[in-house]
């Protein structure tokens, strides 16, 4: 049976534990705290700022967290912003301005599949070597080296996959 003692620490640790805002983000210039948001791809916090905030300081300005949200978010949705993101295989979050979106989406789906296609490499790669290893144990048949040909050709056809994708990634322009 748990005590009601561990009980009553959990589920306040659940209801305080749950938000990005500090008490020492309470205490930040709001605009300054927005644009560092912003940057970092978060969502908007002006609801946890409020919920944490308001026993902390006199003055609560969500305006200036707003603003500075906005300015972050734009300097956040770059082209090469949505290509890293995906390449690391990020999930898509995306609220940009209208004007930005479609280029960073683009970019992220083509970081994604950079992502897709290393993921594809790493199995090749354990596939190329566990098939290498058979082959030194014991002269194994040719449908193996066939098997370990057709690999091998299909990760360099992979590699020079990515570096096209990495060349339209980096382009900062559309690539349609």
């Amino acid at each position: 049976m748990v005590p009601f003692a561990l009980i009553l620490l959990l589920s306040s640790c659940l209801s305080s534990c749950s938000t990005l805002i500090t008490k020492e983000d309470c205490k930040k210039n709001m605009r300054i705290l927005g644009i560092e948001h912003g940057k970092r791809g978060y969502s908007n916090l002006s609801e946890d700022i409020r919920k944490n905030c308001t026993t902390t300081t006199e003055f609560l300005n969500l305006e200036a967290y707003q603003d500075g949200f906005k300015m972050g978010w734009s300097d956040h949705c770059t082209a090469f912003q949505g290509y890293e993101m995906g390449r690391k295989g990020d999930l898509y979050k995306s609220f940009c301005p209208s004007e930005k979106e479609d280029l960073f989406h683009e970019k992220f789906l083509i970081g994604k599949k950079v992502y897709e296609k290393n993921d594809q490499i790493a199995d090749l790669e354990e596939k190329i070597k566990d098939l290498s290893q058979a082959i030194e144990k014991d002269n194994t048949s040719i449908s193996t080296k066939d098997e370990l040909k057709k690999n091998q050709d299909e990760l360099l056809s992979l590699k020079r996959d990515i570096q096209r994708l990495e060349q339209k990634g980096k382009n900062l322009g559309h690539t349609n």
